[in-house]
């Protein structure tokens, strides 16, 4: 056992993972499992926005990155754009100086983009985003067009406050949701059609308040009714008030619970160890993972093999190592912010790029160092020497420190998944931001005096400012947005986007996982109505656990869970 170097506890090297150090020559890792991702979430803002001047054309700009930061900042059209060149910002390592140190002056002069978007039409306020389309607040988004204060969605359409969505059109309030259509207020399913609040379904159409259905049609409350009788009893729902929808989210939260949990949501997947896994295999330690083989510790990660310590990364990737945000990548390892790179360590905002070291902003270039020109002899020994220097002051096999990331911790990932107050962050000797973007201003309209039924909301309530009813945060109704409310009888929302979000995100497991034992003590032919022996890890806590969770889930081995559902 190793003791984290960051919060001193104990935690394990496996053999598996020794040889995947010495196949790409790196040393050990001193931080544990959960405080290297901590680390790779810090250099990751995806909602703190600011509006700011480009330091190119000036014209203002939405941007990642406050007005007051050390380095200039371009809106992506200049960042794109020939008017400059990173190797202008090209200099000499030094020696007598640490490597992070430089590699902090080196970010500090070149520019930065002020969002990471690409490929992007009609589509303002997005950010981590590709491919885009008449999307308004969409969040690591790619490829689809209609979306809406959405989070990680991929190939679909006509979205709105949804996370974690791919391949689906025409949905609301859903979550981990693949291949479906029409829904709202479906969670953990796949392959749905015209169904609400259901959770933990699969290839159903027509069903409402329903939990671990499979080929179901017509069933409300997991009871089966014809196609007739499901509709006359669908007419006491009022689903356009906001007072109906309240209840029923009550309602429903209480009727899942009563319902077994797989230990783990996964799919086509074999040999793993994580949660919210699908297709992957031999994938350990991984959350949000599809399409990994040989994987470990692996957050947000999809479509390669080979490869450890990822955030959002992935697409084709093998033997990378420490790597966030990007993908296309082989053999790439301390890099974030990364596209399309080959044989690079120590690379940040980068793209088509290969045989790299210790680079900002570059764009298709080879064998450069500090953004500095190289031939490939001259690379290949100062990288050398580099290395040596850095593993002489202990740098080399760590990836990028907090202390010198472009965002102060409270800007970034790393406080949604590990929060920590301010007193602590500025104790460790990072960043922490005070003036966060927000109005508080009284609103033009109090909810109390808004229609409960969105069918009595006037076309010009979107002019209104409204106060969010848990944090009193200002924001608008946006027309695109009462367009689809109305469209699909939604009622308006009282909450503020980013308080959607966190509402969304707190029915999702945890990323942390506990060693268990199946709780189903039915009368399987695997056990006989005595306790079931099989052991797994799970995301849900023990009973010890859930005092701080409030999680009570009866948890069940995927044999068991498969022979309970309906």
């Amino acid at each position: 056992m190793k003791t984290c170097v960051q919060c001193k506890n104990e935690f394990q090297i496996f053999d598996e993972d020794r040889e995947f150090y010495a196949k790409i020559k790196v040393p050990e890792p001193t931080w544990c499992p959960d405080c290297r991702n901590m680390r790779r979430c810090a250099v990751r803002n995806e909602r703190v926005l600011y509006m700011r001047a480009c330091d190119l054309c000036k014209k203002q700009t939405l941007s990642t990155h406050h007005a007051d930061v050390p380095f200039p900042v371009y809106c992506t059209s200049c960042w794109w754009s020939d008017n400059w060149d990173a190797l202008d910002y090209g200099r000499e390592f030094d020696f007598s100086r640490h490597f992070f140190e430089q590699f902090s002056d080196l970010t500090n002069a070149v520019p930065h983009s002020a969002l990471l978007a690409k490929n992007m039409e009609n589509s303002p306020y997005c950010q981590d985003a590709e491919g885009l389309k008449d999307s308004y607040f969409a969040i690591c988004t790619f490829f689809g067009r209609n979306f809406l204060y959405t989070y990680w969605i991929g190939w679909a359409e006509d979205l709105v406050d949804c996370n974690f969505i791919l391949h689906s059109e025409r949905l609301y309030e859903c979550q981990d949701v693949q291949k479906s259509y029409g829904c709202r207020y479906v969670y953990n399913s796949y392959a749905m059609t015209d169904s609400s609040f259901c959770f933990a379904c699969s290839d159903c159409v027509d069903c409402f308040m329903c939990a671990n259905l499979r080929h179901k049609s017509y069933c409300i409350e997991n009871v089966q009714y014809t196609k007739k009788e499901y509709h006359e009893k669908m007419k006491q729902y009022t689903l356009g008030s906001y007072s109906m929808r309240e209840k029923l989210i009550k309602r429903f939260f209480d009727f899942v619970a009563d319902y077994p949990r797989r230990y783990a949501f996964m799919r086509k997947t074999e040999d793993s160890v994580g949660d919210y896994l699908g297709e992957c295999k031999d994938v350990y330690w991984g959350f949000d993972v599809f399409g990994q083989e040989r994987g470990r510790y692996l957050y947000d990660a999809g479509l390669g093999k080979d490869c450890m310590d990822f955030l959002q990364f992935g697409l084709d990737c093998e033997l990378d190592y420490e790597a966030h945000d990007g993908g296309w990548s082989y053999n790439a390892h301390f890099v974030t912010s990364a596209a399309y790179v080959m044989s690079c360590e120590y690379v940040f905002l980068v793209r088509d790029i290969q045989d790299c070291f210790g680079c900002f902003g570059l764009q298709k270039k080879q064998y450069c160092i500090f953004n500095k020109q190289y031939s490939k002899e001259e690379y290949e020994n100062l990288r050398k020497r580099i290395i040596e220097h850095m593993k002489q002051t202990g740098e080399y096999g760590e990836f990028f420190p907090i202390q010198y990331s472009p965002y102060a911790y409270n800007e970034t990932t790393a406080q949604q998944w590990y929060p920590k107050t301010k007193e602590e962050v500025l104790a460790r000797g990072w960043k922490w931001r005070d003036d966060l973007p927000g109005k508080y201003d009284r609103p033009t309209i109090e909810w109390s005096a808004a229609p409960d039924d969105i069918k009595d909301a006037p076309d010009d309530i979107i002019k209104n400012i409204f106060a969010c009813t848990k944090c009193a945060k200002n924001y608008r109704i946006i027309k695109q947005e009462f367009d689809f409310y109305k469209s699909r009888t939604i009622p308006l929302p009282r909450l503020c986007p980013d308080c959607r979000f966190y509402e969304r995100f707190s029915h999702r497991n945890p990323r942390k996982l506990w060693h268990r034992q199946c709780m189903c003590e039915l009368s399987h032919e695997s056990h006989g109505g005595q306790r079931c022996l099989v052991e797994f890890e799970t995301p849900y806590a023990p009973p010890e656990g859930r005092a701080i969770l409030q999680r009570s889930e009866k948890v069940f081995c995927g044999y068991c869970y498969d022979r309970t559902i309906s």
